[in-house]
């Protein structure tokens, strides 16, 4: 419900056009309110009037309802997150003059398309990234982010080839990374992403100790033990889970369950212990505490911020191009992005980091992601970490003619 004192300030015109706005027209935001939205960093008691337009500014405890804009959970999010109390109210925007008219109509034709396959998959790219998918996807940003350019400045940035041959320094662990493991359900990339986490530190450790190749075992697709976070509320649907819960639940359950793979392989793949590091806690992550966890611990899970040109990355096509989302570890830029874009298109999402060069001076990550059966692999600035999660396992003894229960065929 609006304050009185706004009801006073604006005809009734302007607040119906206000609901109206955030219930679903696309039209962009004037770029002064936009501004004044940026810099102002507390919640006023009073409605603001720009040039005509009411400007609610802040962060505002509402209703979870589309009337009022809430800002509700991605639904494609791995990692839970209780923002459906926050809101970003905005009057009116000017007159849609014809020509802007048609080209927004164009570009809202093309992103119909575009997101009715799309649920934060990765679609499978053949090629490099074709120019006129770039120019497309950079024509949608500016349309979409409302004058706010800091979302057209990170997509102009992920756009520029790395030059490969400045890399100063590497660590990777591909050689660990077995077979990738895919969401088979949307929402759980936190469970996926963990259980993956889990079968990669085994087989470093175990091949570390008995050479490569010598790890028999694969995770299975993590069904019971979505089934168990479920149960617990630890998963839910359209929400998803906080690593560190998903975590929790594999050391009650006594570990990662693996393949029905033939003797010697072993049935659980057990967490001795594990660690959470965000970027605005402690030491934060800064690039050389990133770097120094890849190189002490392995492999672990990190968050980060997607946003609709996410997609467009594959490292096997184009290892020289690295995602940079314009809002990492920014509440804020994040809920805007959430409102240029849309809540189903941006959020959190939880991947395997695996790898990290070092080129001109930028530390870059290398992910292995779970929307597909290829993963895809992709390359993001470190600063997009949000936090990270790293695990520890005990290192399996040599299996040798060690005897070994199994699950039945096909029950994971």
């Amino acid at each position: 419900k609006l304050p009185a004192s706004a009801r006073s300030t604006s005809s009734s015109s302007v607040l119906s056009s206000s609901l109206s706005l955030r219930q679903g027209s696309r039209n962009p935001l004037p770029v002064a309110a936009v501004r004044l939205l940026l810099l102002n960093t507390t919640t006023p008691s009073e409605p603001q009037l720009i040039g005509g337009y009411l400007l609610f500014l802040g962060v505002m405890p509402l209703p979870a309802t589309p009337a009022y804009g809430a800002v509700h959970l991605p639904r494609h999010t791995g990692v839970s997150m209780d923002t459906s109390a926050e809101a970003i109210f905005v009057g009116p925007s000017p007159p849609v003059t014809a020509d802007i008219e048609e080209s927004l109509s164009d570009y809202t034709s093309m992103m119909e398309g575009w997101t009715k396959e799309h649920v934060l998959a990765a679609r499978g790219l053949r090629n490099k990234v074709a120019p006129i998918r770039v120019e497309a996807m950079r024509l949608g940003i500016a349309a979409d982010s409302a004058g706010i350019t800091c979302f057209l400045d990170a997509f102009d940035e992920c756009m520029k080839r790395v030059d490969l041959h400045l890399v100063t320094q590497k660590n990777s662990f591909q050689e660990f990374l077995g077979s990738p493991l895919q969401q088979t359900v949307p929402d759980t990339c936190a469970i996926v992403s963990s259980t993956k986490c889990v079968e990669v530190q085994h087989r470093r450790e175990y091949e570390t100790m008995h050479g490569t190749g010598s790890f028999p075992c694969n995770a299975a697709a993590p069904r019971k033990l979505r089934r168990a976070c479920f149960c617990q509320k630890v998963w839910k649907p359209k929400e998803g889970a906080r690593v560190g819960d998903v975590i929790d639940m594999i050391q009650r359950l006594g570990g990662a369950r693996t393949t029905s793979a033939p003797a010697p392989a072993p049935y659980m793949l057990p967490v001795r212990s594990w660690q959470r590091h965000r970027w605005d806690v402690g030491g934060g992550l800064t690039a050389d505490r990133i770097a120094e966890l890849l190189d002490t611990r392995g492999p672990f899970i990190g968050t980060i911020w997607v946003c609709p040109w996410y997609d467009l990355f594959n490292s096997v096509e184009d290892e020289d191009l690295v995602y940079r989302s314009g809002c990492a570890r920014s509440k804020m830029l994040q809920r805007l992005s959430k409102f240029c874009f849309g809540k189903d298109l941006v959020g959190l999402h939880s991947v395997l980091c695996f790898e990290y060069r070092i080129c001109d001076g930028q530390l870059h990550i290398h992910i292995l992601d779970n929307h597909e059966t290829t993963g895809p692999q992709r390359w993001i600035h470190h600063s997009e970490l949000e936090e990270v999660h790293t695990i520890t396992v005990e290192r399996i003894n040599h299996l040798g003619d060690r005897h070994i229960r199994y699950p039945h065929s096909g029950v994971s």
